[in-house]
């Protein structure tokens, strides 16, 4: 009976045989970074790396359905692209009603193919040219933020695609992950049901405009704005903001623009300006904190809903 048990033992695969395939993977998608399997075994503990694709679904459910922003590095590359996560529904079907030609379309729930956990979509990499890059890749890195720490999923490319007309990216299901504290300052993102204005104006008058921002920061905040309206702002040039919340003007500040990007949306493509406060007092930077916090708390009220509404854990 003990000598059968030990032969059958030996027939399954050893934790350090299956650290060490992990290990390899790692240094494969990471290869900036060295790994021990000590280290392996321990971030594993620790839930500091995930492995399998069960633990990742829930990072890629709250990507689509919250529609973050994912930061894309592909080959251990400097270089950052940005997409989104798209729903896979199914294209339209023909079929015949009465003699006539009619297209059918399946319902599906939104988020629905992830469950099968076979592949996942994106939208195409802004900048373009990484699309080109990515199609040619050996790792790609999906680098997902929440509240208090960002998670990088490894994936690679399988194929280009058409969901509803929209040119999209097919990627496999991540099978691995690691899990990176303090990779970036907080950032809370403004929900649709959260009244925000932010109006900006150029300090010689030549620029005078409302918007809605994206997210904010202590330091700073992110607004969108069309595409004719990015083209006015300048790089490190100074701007004078007021903040509103539910039509009550909150606070008065200045900022320089650090970044002008565009993001691919589920429809279009969404121009954002990133700007940086310039504090003069204390009260300024004692109000921006307490906005921080009403937009944060009004985001996990969003997202507790939708997590309710779908029955889908969602991370904050």
């Amino acid at each position: 009976m003990c000598s059968t048990f030990i032969r059958n033992s030996r027939s399954l695969p050893k934790p350090s045989h299956m650290n060490n395939d992990i290990k390899r993977k790692l240094q494969h998608f990471f290869p900036g970074t060295r790994f021990s399997v000590k280290t392996v075994e321990e971030d594993l503990a620790n839930g500091l790396i995930l492995a399998g694709r069960e633990p990742l679904l829930p990072y890629l459910q709250t990507a689509l359905l919250d529609e973050k922003v994912i930061e894309v590095e592909l080959d251990g590359m400097p270089m950052v692209y940005f997409s989104r996560l798209k729903d896979d529904i199914s294209n339209p079907s023909e079929g015949e009603l009465d003699g006539e030609t009619v297209e059918t379309q399946q319902k599906n729930e939104e988020g629905q193919y992830l469950m099968a956990m076979s592949h996942i979509v994106t939208l195409p990499l802004e900048p373009g040219l990484g699309n080109l890059h990515l199609r040619s890749s050996r790792g790609i890195i999906l680098r997902m933020f929440t509240n208090t720490f960002a998670v990088e999923m490894a994936t690679t490319f399988e194929d280009l695609a058409t969901v509803q007309e929209i040119p999209v990216l097919r990627l496999s299901f991540p099978e691995l992950a690691r899990i990176v504290h303090n990779a970036r300052e907080f950032r809370a993102k403004v929900p649709d049901s959260l009244n925000f204005v932010v109006s900006i104006a150029a300090e010689d008058d030549s620029l005078e405009l409302e918007s809605r921002p994206v997210n904010v920061s202590i330091r700073g905040l992110s607004f969108s704005v069309n595409k004719k309206e990015q083209k006015l702002f300048r790089i490190n040039t100074m701007y004078s903001l007021k903040l509103f919340i539910e039509d009550e003007l909150l606070v008065r500040i200045s900022g320089s623009i650090k970044h002008l990007s565009k993001i691919r949306k589920r429809s279009g493509i969404e121009y954002i300006c990133g700007i940086e406060f310039d504090f003069q007092t204390k009260t300024q930077t004692a109000v921006i904190e307490s906005i921080v916090a009403m937009v944060q708390r009004a985001h996990l009220k969003a997202l507790a809903e939708k997590s309710h509404a779908t029955g889908i854990r969602l991370i904050a």
